[in-house]
């Protein structure tokens, strides 16, 4: 994996579609490479002045950088770069930075050449919408259970009391609008790329949901996603009795799942991933060794090691290729 040192980046075409690089420009890298850190800037119109400003705020902490081969993956543009020493600093910035493109820096990447693990939220992670909002706007009932919701997923309520509150609500109202819902299910876009970057590899993957087994099964037989959990509600004569059917899937399951996926399977510390957006997922976020927050919530983006701002679940299938490089970079 050939590196280059980026001191010239007027070489780059202004947009990447193809991920092209004039190597005589740039000044290759020969010896062992730095080994400290990974970064990566990634979007669909991924543009000059973006790794210029990157590189610029990179410089401003004092990190020496090398710079991989760019590369398209999904629709999206992605540089990677290594560095001599991770900075937690500039790693939290680059989730908040004033950019149109997404941005990390971690200490490593999961290295996709051995196996791991994918464990995701539901709601607005893997699809785009709460479903249990949707729900209740059908139901008649949406401010009432909305405002539950937000105060669950802003953490300012324990998710378990929040989703036996809402089901309450519904204590009456027809088993028809999860058929209207689930019919309508809208998936984020990226899911199926993501999916099939993660199943290339041989990796396991899961949801993890605090919403319900009948939407998340639907998206497992889409995907071909190895498990799930999630939650079963009561009904009586095609009616919602407004309980809950055994466990309720809480920040503490979804960590749970993690675990016991990683230590099924044998994975490596570091070959893990979660993927989230609320700060019931903020758990399993930090305990992965790649962990990361899509569209979140302020609170999730604050203490998630990676923030996805811009792009969809394709950031996904964009990240596990620059950790792919990244690892064959630092393993040759």
């Amino acid at each position: 994996m050939t590196r280059f040192i980026p001191i010239d980046v007027s070489v780059w075409e202004r947009y990447l579609p193809a991920g092209k690089l004039f190597d005589e420009n740039l000044s290759p890298v020969s010896g062992a490479p730095l080994t400290g850190a990974v970064s990566a800037v990634f979007g669909r119109q991924l543009t000059r002045s973006d790794i210029l400003q990157f590189l610029s705020e990179a410089k401003e902490k004092g990190l020496r950088t090398e710079m991989l081969r760019p590369f398209t993956e999904s629709g999206v543009s992605c540089a990677v770069f290594l560095h001599d020493r991770f900075d937690a600093s500039f790693s939290h910035e680059l989730k908040f930075r004033d950019s149109s493109v997404d941005a990390l820096h971690v200490a490593r990447l999961p290295d996709p050449r051995k196996p791991g693990v994918i464990v995701m939220d539901m709601d607005m992670t893997c699809v785009r919408c709460e479903c249990i909002d949707e729900m209740a706007t059908l139901a008649g009932i949406g401010k009432e259970v909305s405002d539950v919701t937000a105060q669950a997923m802003n953490g300012k309520m324990p998710f378990q009391e929040s989703f036996r509150r809402r089901i309450a609500l519904f204590k009456g109202k027809s088993e028809k609008v999860m058929d209207t819902v689930e019919e309508k299910l809208p998936v984020m876009p990226g899911l199926g790329a993501f999916m099939a970057k993660a199943h290339s590899f041989g990796w396991k993957s899961a949801i993890a949901s605090g919403g319900f087994t009948r939407f998340v099964g639907k998206v497992q037989r889409m995907f071909g996603i190895d498990r799930i959990e999630a939650n079963t509600v009561e009904f009586k004569d095609g009616l919602f009795t407004g309980n809950v059917i055994g466990r309720i899937v809480d920040s503490s399951v979804k960590l749970a799942t993690l675990k016991d996926m990683t230590e099924k399977y044998g994975i490596i510390p570091g070959n893990s991933i979660a993927v989230g957006d609320g700060a019931n997922d903020l758990p399993m976020i930090k305990g992965a060794g790649c962990g990361r927050a899509i569209h979140a919530k302020p609170v999730v983006r604050e203490e998630a090691p990676v923030a996805i701002r811009y792009l969809n679940l394709e950031a996904g299938a964009v990240v596990l290729e620059a950790a792919l490089r990244a690892s064959e970079a630092l393993s040759a």
